[in-house]
């Protein structure tokens, strides 16, 4: 693992330490402690050689990510290939249950998302982070590089980044991607982001404050790994609560 995670800083990709066979952060702040320091690298997998390797996504390693899961979120993907236009090949990594697909930071804010992209596709970006092989699955499979992809990490389309940004176009996430936060959770670098969106889902179904705010506790201490700070939470539900307040007044709906 730390022959690789020092081959990673010297392409200029920062890592950190995952728990060994998770995707835990084995580091007290997650990606915010990524480093491309080789002495702090060393230190790090020194101290525990099994730990799994993450990437961390964004500005600081000048890349964003495409998530695509299973085989629902790769047809998905090959959709918007055929909608849009062809994407250029690029650095591919097979995970345990779907596909990684790197691309180059374009420069404009690329935010973390679950199936806003695309249903079962999700996007890495500041302050994410994804696992690099040959780091080892909680289901015990090791992620690889992909040997039919691109060896290079590819600028992405403008129409990927358009879709990708924070000014993108978005699409109503289909009931199941409710399902699947509910009961999958979320990782650290998705946790704000769907707290915000599920909130807002909510809200939208005019659930009452004081229900969305409990109901984002319980589903955040059980489900997130690891659980967000509850002042994030009230923060994430006061916030999306009072967008929401404005948007009825504008319809001249209470």
């Amino acid at each position: 693992m730390l022959q690789t995670a020092l081959a990673l800083i010297r392409h200029g990709l920062a890592v950190f330490p995952c728990r060994p066979r998770a995707k835990w952060p084995a580091t007290p702040h997650g990606c915010k402690d990524a480093s491309l320091d080789p002495d702090v690298v060393k230190g790090w997998w020194g101290a525990n050689p099994h730990a799994n390797i993450a990437i961390a996504t964004g500005e600081i390693s000048k890349i964003f990510v495409a998530d695509a899961d299973g085989i629902d979120g790769q047809r998905e993907f090959d959709k918007l290939e055929r909608q849009h236009g062809a994407l250029p090949p690029t650095l591919q990594v097979v995970t345990a249950n779907g596909m990684h697909f790197y691309y180059r930071w374009p420069g404009v804010s690329v935010r973390n998302s679950a199936s806003k992209l695309a249903p079962n596709v999700d996007v890495r970006g500041n302050g994410g982070y994804c696992l690099a092989p040959p780091s080892i699955h909680p289901s015990g499979r090791r992620y690889a590089w992909a040997v039919d992809s691109g060896n290079t990490i590819a600028d992405a389309p403008a129409w990927l980044i358009s879709l990708v940004t924070d000014n993108g176009g978005t699409t109503a996430a289909p009931p199941e991607h409710w399902r699947d936060i509910v009961t999958n959770g979320v990782d650290e670098g998705a946790r704000d982001d769907t707290a915000t969106r599920l909130a807002g889902h909510l809200f939208r179904h005019y659930v009452d404050a004081c229900v969305v705010h409990e109901l984002l506790l319980c589903w955040n201490a059980q489900r997130c790994r690891p659980p967000l700070p509850a002042r994030d939470i009230e923060r994430v539900v006061l916030s999306v609560g009072k967008k929401e307040m404005q948007r009825r007044e504008a319809n001249g709906r209470s």
